[in-house]
């Protein structure tokens, strides 16, 4: 994912909306709710990461310890397989 579609990708989370991607072939969920609480988890539930707000989960959540904005060139967003 290009830059461009990264912050389109960040302001639609803002808004509420939830997203399903691959990463290394494992799908993730990522989503931001009306409560301010976002997630970052595996499809199966595993690995969930909780956060306080949105930008604390675009500073910390990690993919294979990678940030979301270094792991994005490798990201397959939209409908997982």
């Amino acid at each position: 994912m290009d830059s461009k579609n990264y912050e389109l990708f960040k302001e639609g989370l803002s808004r509420g909306e939830e997203y399903l991607f691959t990463y290394h072939d494992i799908d993730y969920w990522i989503s931001h709710g009306a409560n301010g609480v976002s997630s970052l988890s595996k499809e199966d539930g595993t690995h969930c990461q909780d956060f306080d707000s949105l930008d604390e989960l675009f500073k910390n959540a990690q993919l294979e310890g990678k940030s979301l904005n270094e792991a994005r060139i490798e990201i397959d967003w939209g409908v997982a397989d």
